[in-house]
């Protein structure tokens, strides 16, 4: 395996990936039962369709609210038993760890030969100071081949101007994605009366985004479970259409974010325009579910027998990583990766 992050080798591979007409399979992968079923499913793939090195991204959040991975995995972190909470926890710490994983698996004796990952910072909240940690601090930077600079908590204005700052700074060293509307948090969206189509991005707004700001990706509200705050699962759907209208105004840099919805029916998304393809819910729940159905189905060996092996660390990072890797390999053929040959 080989990492990317320089900044021109992650253009040269989106501009592949456009090329063939795929989009570049973006999923996070929080410690090493998931780093490593990724590359087992990506090298599976590209041995079966012989392609010489397949490219893959790999993401972790900070701070963000709805899983805050970094700090989650970090060691002054203590989550509840009963999963009611969390305290403590160090975001810088955490990226250093799950940076230092992932290292370890290139050029691993020969292992994952075609793999070539790249790292990358999701939702990296520029409010936040503990992200900010993260996001100036020039190590990380240099090892990360696209970082999400998300302003989206604040006004379109000062996102814009803020992105824009990061994109002066930043910009020329690695790729940066951005996402261009206000997320509002449910009390707003119930005080404003803001239906689902309020929410829905605006093309024209979209591209003066992009124009304004200098980003390289842009995270649009497509209507999936990224971003649509406060409503039901059954509007969580994706709007073809609409991506359609701003690949039409900006090009093919759309980077779908919330694509467990679509139920792994995400094959036409290249032609929309979308070229970085984000993915973890459904990854990591059915994965758990695998381990807990295992769990009920064993329970003798589990708390009778208390058997060793089933307890052991290891049963549950191999079933985990070998569930990651059969996700990864069914995407890839989704996303059109075999006409990457």
């Amino acid at each position: 395996m080989k990492i990317i992050t320089d900044r021109q080798a992650v253009m040269d591979v989106f501009e592949r990936t456009r090329k063939a007409g795929a989009a570049l399979f973006a999923p996070n992968a929080e410690l090493p039962a998931e780093i490593e079923g990724l590359c087992m499913g990506a090298q599976r793939y590209a041995d079966d369709h012989r392609i010489k090195d397949l490219p893959l991204g790999i993401g972790m959040t900070g701070n963000y609210a709805d899983n805050p991975q970094f700090r989650k995995m970090s060691t002054p972190c203590k989550t509840a038993e009963d999963i009611s909470g969390f305290e403590g926890g160090d975001v810088l710490q955490g990226c250093e760890i799950w940076l230092r994983h992932l290292a370890c698996y290139q050029d691993l004796l020969g292992y994952f030969p075609a793999v070539r990952m790249l790292p990358f910072i999701d939702h990296g909240w520029a409010p936040d100071p503990e992200d900010q940690r993260l996001l100036f601090n020039d190590d990380v930077v240099e090892r990360m081949a696209v970082i999400m600079y998300d302003a989206s908590k604040l006004d379109w204005d000062e996102n814009i101007a803020l992105t824009r700052k990061y994109v002066e700074r930043y910009g020329k060293r690695v790729v940066v994605e951005a996402a261009c509307d206000k997320i509002y948090d449910p009390k707003d969206i119930a005080r404003l009366k803001l239906s689902r189509e309020d929410q829905l991005s605006q093309p024209d707004r979209v591209e003066q985004f992009v124009r304004r700001t200098g980003v390289d990706l842009i995270v649009p509200n497509l209507g999936t479970e990224h971003r649509s705050v406060g409503v039901g699962r059954a509007e969580r759907r994706y709007e073809r259409e609409l991506a359609r209208q701003i690949r039409d105004r900006v090009g093919t840099i759309q980077s779908l974010h919330g694509s467990s919805c679509l139920g792994g029916k995400v094959g036409s998304t290249p032609e929309d325009g979308i070229v970085k393809v984000n993915f973890y819910t459904a990854m990591a729940v059915d994965a758990g579910n695998r381990i807990c159905n295992l769990m009920h189905t064993h329970a003798d060996k589990v708390l009778k027998d208390r058997n060793l092996w089933i307890n052991s660390a290891s049963y549950f990072h191999d079933i985990r990583r070998r569930h990651v890797a059969d996700v990864c390999y069914e995407m890839l053929h989704t996303l059109g990766y075999g006409k990457l040959t």
